[in-house]
């Protein structure tokens, strides 16, 4: 992984947000567990690389891939 930049790790950070909010929201679970679903996948790992690009993407697009990656 390349470093990262503070914009970049911003945006990390802000799809991040957005999609364990989405998490939380949907499966009617508290912000700890989604943490740690979110967490435990392998799109987090994803995003967090840039060389993905996947943190240029909005939040719910990326949530989107969760979800089909993530059926439970």
């Amino acid at each position: 992984m390349n470093n990262k930049s503070k914009e970049q790790d911003f945006l990390i950070q802000n799809v991040i947000s957005q999609v364990i909010s989405y998490i939380a929201e949907d499966r009617g679970i508290t912000t700890d567990k989604a943490l740690n679903i979110f967490f435990s996948s392998e799109l987090s790992r994803k995003i967090e690389d840039i060389e993905t690009g996947y943190y240029l993407e909005s939040p719910s697009y990326i949530y989107e891939i969760f979800k089909k990656e993530n059926i439970a």
